[in-house]
């Protein structure tokens, strides 16, 4: 079925995207920029006639760095900055004036991790807005656009009845267009911001490591970097989804040390960054931040799983151990492994499998590192670890 669509933004994203869909649906755009043409999509210089009878709006408008911080010269020495986003809050004042109450409202601009949500509110857009971000490369953004692996639809709450229904309408909308082999996500505003950002980041840490491999071999000599990455292009754990579920850190005999030793190494040929000691000094510092949640409740601590990980009684590099050195600098009191209080106490699940139903004492606290722990009794307080208080069973 053929909707009305309005985008409102017609640079490197937004006009290649609005052209693919003008090829099955009618399409209006707006941009600030007079000089922007098309063959295929109506151009409208004003809000009124751009957003009359839309369906959807998309929302394609940049959220720029100031320009010292794009990369093309040093920028790491500078102070960090958010996005601007004067052009996006912009964009969507003039949409809630002038678009039909009916329209969705979806914007695929890129935004940080807690960003939408007051900004969306003020303007009291929640009940139809949606964020979309697309992951797109530059030069090709209507390929990209027509075969996106993954896609994430952000919603004000989830899940709705009133937002189903219209993720269902932008996912018929998409599939009018798009291959149907798509994995796609519904959530809440701030799972969408986090998906998209955390995808760019990850990439850019691919590449850091990637080419760290080359440095390495560089000043080593008799290593070729390519035939490294080939070979480590057909390993399971790194290209297939293994750990990529979050949770306690990583451990065992050989990870953290072996950091430790390329952080020496990485010294010792003069790289001039360490990669390896941020990647320690994060593990140690996310041990630090579980102790501290355990110690806000003020009781004794248990850890159940001990070792690095289950099915091992292995403890080398245990992460469990690493969060119990975190809370007895805290509190001076010692942490119990794998036993039940008859006494109120915090218990940590370090481990991802089935602990069943632990026979705690009332008002104790369970936190979850893995979010799937449920307990039958009110008294006794579950917190999935990075949602808060876990929902009644």
């Amino acid at each position: 079925m053929c909707m009305n669509v309005a985008m409102i933004g017609l640079g490197k994203l937004g006009l290649p995207v609005a052209e693919v869909m003008a090829q099955h649906h009618t399409v209006r755009g707006y941009d600030i920029n007079p000089n922007i043409t098309s063959d295929v999509i109506d151009i409208k210089w004003s809000w009124a006639e751009t957003l009359v009878d839309a369906e959807i709006i998309f929302v394609a408008v940049p959220t720029p760095h100031q320009p010292q911080y794009g990369g093309e010269t040093p920028s790491s020495h500078l102070p960090p900055q958010d996005f601007d986003y004067t052009h996006l809050e912009s964009a969507l004042t003039n949409i809630a004036e002038w678009a039909p109450a009916t329209a969705l409202i979806v914007n695929i601009s890129t935004v940080l991790p807690g960003t939408l949500r007051p900004m969306i509110h003020r303007l009291a857009l929640q009940d139809r807005f949606c964020y979309n971000p697309y992951l797109i490369a530059m030069g090709t953004v209507a390929q990209d656009f027509m075969h996106p692996d993954i896609m994430m639809l952000g919603f004000d709450s989830w899940p709705s009845a009133q937002h189903h229904a219209q993720a269902n309408i932008i996912q018929h909308f998409y599939a009018s267009m798009q291959h149907a082999d798509v994995h796609i996500t519904l959530g809440t505003w701030e799972e969408a911001e986090c998906i998209k950002i955390f995808h760019n980041t990850y990439i850019s840490a691919k590449v850091g490591i990637a080419n760290m491999i080359q440095d390495v071999t560089q000043r080593i000599g008799h290593a070729n970097p390519t035939r490294i990455a080939e070979a480590l292009r057909h390993a399971d754990r790194i290209v297939s989804g293994q750990y990529m579920m979050p949770g306690m850190g990583d451990g065992g005999p050989c990870h953290p040390r072996d950091n430790i030793a390329l952080s020496w190494l990485a010294d010792r040929l003069n790289l001039g960054y360490d990669l390896f000691h941020a990647i320690m000094s994060a593990r140690e510092q996310q041990a630090r931040l579980i102790a501290e949640d355990l110690c806000v409740h003020d009781m004794p601590v248990i850890i159940w799983g001990r070792a690095f990980k289950p099915g091992t009684d292995l403890r080398d590099g245990s992460a469990a151990e690493l969060v119990a050195h975190y809370v007895q600098q805290m509190t001076h009191h010692t942490v119990e492994y794998d036993v039940i209080s008859p006494a109120p106490a915090v218990y940590l699940l370090a481990h991802d499998v089935d602990h069943g139903h632990l026979p705690v004492a009332a008002q104790s606290v369970i936190v979850d590192m893995y979010r799937r722990y449920q307990h039958p009794d009110a008294s006794v307080r579950v917190e999935w670890y990075g949602m808060g208080r876990a929902p009644l069973q």
